[in-house]
């Protein structure tokens, strides 16, 4: 084939060539847009993407509390949960059992919360080693923004990850016991007539 002939040919496949990547790189550039423009009106109309958690709660350790929570700028509905393992208390309740857990929460506002109170963390360490959670329970929370998009998240609660936590809490109580029973003692002597005071040293 002579090289007048290649070069008719490779002239137009070039063209066409060109003309599909130019076309690829316009549908591309037109869904990208159409995404963004979706992503906005999304915003406008929910306040931002939601994100519901579940969490365990260690503020006031050793108790131990299970918090929902959405942490975002965006109202969440039709929110599910689903729980890898029940979650109980030592006295036989089963938290996971709770309604709003059960069949689920139509709304939970923007930094809005639901707590409830599990056990105290000496308690929930050695029921989760017996039954061999040693990697914690996945609650898996599906919900939907206000324009109806769903999302999916998961989450690991583990107490676990708090054994051998020291509470610093009950120094300062016993420390401050023995000053009340000081002062107690202070006053008391205090209040002694002179005789007894003489009376007591003898």
């Amino acid at each position: 084939m002579s090289l007048q002939v290649i070069s008719q040919i490779s002239g137009p496949v070039s063209n066409v060539l060109l003309g599909l990547v130019f076309a690829v790189g316009y549908y591309v550039m037109i869904r990208m847009y159409r995404e963004t423009i979706e992503e906005m009106k999304e915003a406008r109309l929910s306040g931002g993407r939601p994100q519901v958690i579940v969490q365990a709660d260690y503020k006031r350790l050793p108790e131990v509390e299970l918090v929902v929570r959405n942490v975002s700028s965006g109202a969440a509905r039709d929110i599910k949960f689903d729980f890898s393992y029940d979650i109980k208390s030592s006295d036989g309740y089963v938290v996971t059992d709770l309604p709003y857990f059960q069949y689920g929460l139509d709304f939970l506002e923007p930094g809005g919360e639901i707590t409830c109170y599990w056990d105290s963390l000496e308690e929930i360490i050695p029921r989760l080693k017996e039954e061999g959670l040693d990697e914690g329970i996945t609650v898996t929370t599906s919900y939907k923004s206000l324009s109806g998009t769903p999302y999916t998240s998961s989450w690991k609660v583990n107490p676990l990850l708090f054994e051998g936590y020291r509470d610093s809490s009950h120094k300062g109580m016993e420390e401050l016991v023995k000053t009340a029973e000081k002062i107690s003692e202070d006053i008391k002597k205090m209040s002694e007539s002179p005789e007894e005071s003489r009376q007591q040293s003898v």
